[in-house]
């Protein structure tokens, strides 16, 4: 699919930073907002898929509470340590 020109207005000091970073990282900022509008599309479908899935709405995580949001009672090291005996121990 081809390009289309787009035309945005940003603070001037914001798009000079931006400008400078990007430059150093050999990246575009038509690249960035290519990027940024695809993560936007992805977010829409992972929202369906949660929906369908019946886990409702995702909110991101603050890292802390990914432990109080596991559920109780599984040892995931426990599960790891089975399937790597498994696959060891399996004939092949």
């Amino acid at each position: 699919m081809g390009k289309k020109k787009l035309t945005l207005s940003v603070d001037e000091g914001l798009l000079r930073e931006v400008k400078s970073t990007l430059a150093s990282e050999g990246k575009s900022i038509s690249g960035v907002v290519e990027e940024l509008l695809e993560s936007v599309l992805a977010y829409r479908w992972m929202e369906g898929l949660a929906e369908s899935l019946g886990l409702g709405r995702l909110d991101p995580l603050d890292p802390s509470e990914i432990p109080r949001s596991r559920p109780a009672g599984l040892d995931a090291a426990k599960l790891v340590r089975e399937l790597r005996n498994g696959r060891v121990e399996a004939p092949r």
